[in-house]
């Protein structure tokens, strides 16, 4: 081989040695609350969000989602076609867009996880996530993906707190998957986007027959909850304490445009140490018998059950725990009650706002539970023996 022949030789490797690999431009990954565990009715689950944002001048169509154990590899969760459809949320759009799955140029998707774990599985210290899409030109679809976006799982146990409530019964009523629900309603306050009642409970007391109000329904006063006890859960000092909104006299009657600061009507904090704080909402006005500062005993009657704020759909409390004392720029966080007792379910939000009894649940979950949250729109009593 003559030596010009073998000099181009050796440049013709060197270039395809050095070949660069090709680029694709992907999605803005960002999880901003860390995954936390909760045990739901006997059942754990892993809730979070992955906030997709599409930077590009094009239209961005995910096609599949998937969710792996970072160590062991093991898929805790694969969604496409209407599965990921379900699970996605377009703050600022709308719930209603016939294609949830396509980001426009400079929009953003929200993917709202609620995955149950088998037993056998163990809960994950780190999550893995592979992101599939297809980047929508004129001249047809481009296949893409992203494979990372890592996170660690919160493995701090939830806190354990005494019912906020006695006697019963009450429905539990939320629901996962309810867009705008409290799962799913962003608030971004201060320059940050959060989901402060990412596991609240609107507790809504029933008679033995299912029904809200004894007369007429229409009437505050009439509501079996309005003006039930409000208890402390746990040994706490009062962060906050609200007394000033009136409450309507009639259930759905306009108060006006409210302003958002007003949306929790009359409430109470508790600061329950560790950076959690304990929410009670929509209090009856001059009913609260704390004040900020003050120490309070688990059990203590802190306030009575109203109607106030934000609370079209009658008397109810709502009650969550979060990471600050703010009652939207926080990041809600799982808890769990130490014991509560399970005598029935509705199927829906929609059945546990009806007039009709509460159906019977699966055996095995009825009866009496611990260390755990009620499954969305059980009807459960807390009897005197779970209070301290």
């Amino acid at each position: 081989m003559s030596l010009v022949m073998s000099m181009m030789l050796l440049v013709s490797q060197s270039a395809s040695s050095q070949a660069r690999a090709p680029l694709m431009q992907s999605l803005d990954v960002q999880i901003p609350a860390v995954p936390a565990p909760v045990t739901i009715a006997g059942k754990r689950h892993l809730v979070y969000e992955l906030h997709l944002t599409n930077l590009r001048p094009i239209e961005v169509a995910l096609v599949r989602v998937q969710v792996r154990d970072a160590e062991r590899g093991v898929v805790l969760a694969d969604h496409e076609g209407p599965g990921l459809a379900d699970k996605i949320g377009r703050p600022g759009v709308g719930s209603d867009l016939p294609q949830k799955q396509v980001i426009s140029g400079g929009m953003r998707a929200v993917i709202y996880f609620w995955i149950a774990l088998d037993q056998a599985v163990a809960i994950p210290s780190r999550l893995r996530h592979r992101i599939e899409f297809d980047a929508v030109r004129a001249s047809g679809r481009e296949r893409g993906g992203v494979d990372g976006a890592e996170v660690d799982v919160d493995r701090e146990a939830p806190v354990v707190l005494n019912p906020p409530l006695r006697g019963g019964p009450w429905v539990a009523v939320y629901d996962p998957a309810m867009a705008q629900g409290h799962r799913t309603a962003i608030y971004t306050i201060n320059g940050r986007a959060r989901i402060p009642g990412r596991f609240a409970i609107d507790w809504i007391k029933l008679d033995e027959d299912g029904a809200h109000a004894r007369g007429d329904a229409s009437k505050v006063a009439s509501w079996c909850a309005h003006g039930a006890d409000v208890l402390a859960v746990a040994d706490a000092v009062v962060a906050e304490a609200r007394d000033d909104l009136p409450g309507a006299e009639s259930v759905g009657a306009s108060q006006g445009a409210m302003a958002l600061e007003n949306a929790s009507g009359n409430y109470v904090a508790l600061d329950l140490g560790n950076g959690r704080h304990a929410f009670y909402e929509h209090l009856k006005h001059g009913s609260i018998r704390v004040k900020k500062g003050d120490r309070v005993r688990s059990g203590q009657v802190i306030a009575l059950l109203g109607n106030t704020g934000s609370s079209s759909s009658g008397p109810h409390l709502h009650f969550h725990v979060s990471d600050a004392n703010s009652t939207l720029a926080a990041e809600g966080l799982p808890y769990a009650f130490r014991e509560f007792e399970v005598v029935g379910a509705f199927e829906s939000i929609d059945a546990a706002y009806g007039s009709r009894r509460w159906n019977a649940v699966p055996s095995g979950a009825g009866g009496r539970r611990s260390m755990e949250l009620p499954a969305p729109n059980a009807v459960v009593l807390f009897r005197a023996g779970d209070l301290p």
